[in-house]
């Protein structure tokens, strides 16, 4: 792996803790991340999810998008929204996940790195 991917998963393990984050090789320089038990509020049950994304051998000059969870349903009985779908991921291909299409069109690589991108992304759902 590289300095910037090593730096980024240090981070990682710093927030959320090593115990909760689960590193695979991706084969092409970069790795799939999944971060366990991580909360989306009250709106979905389960009320916590698991949320995984890659991080491409191109990091940190390449957004980290799309994120996945595991599958969610919402409490009031309404639809996901369009930003969110039903997919298999490869980071969990034996499980049914969804997709959360937010990307940063803007994205600062010293602002918009795995973890800040990872907590935005865990807020946004809160809000949904």
């Amino acid at each position: 792996m590289s300095a910037p991917i090593d730096t980024a998963l240090t981070e990682l393990y710093a927030h959320f803790g090593a115990d909760a984050v689960i590193i695979t090789p991706d084969g092409s320089g970069g790795v799939y991340v999944v971060i366990s038990d991580q909360p989306v509020g009250p709106a979905y049950t389960p009320a916590r999810t698991w949320l995984g994304f890659q991080i491409s051998a191109a990091h940190p000059d390449a957004d980290i998008y799309p994120h996945y969870t595991g599958t969610l349903a919402r409490i009031d009985g309404q639809p996901h929204g369009p930003a969110i779908q039903h997919v298999t991921w490869q980071g969990r291909p034996t499980e049914p996940a969804l997709q959360i299409s937010r990307r940063s069109n803007h994205r600062d690589p010293a602002v918009d790195n795995p973890v800040n991108k990872a907590v935005r992304i865990l807020a946004w759902l809160t809000t949904q």
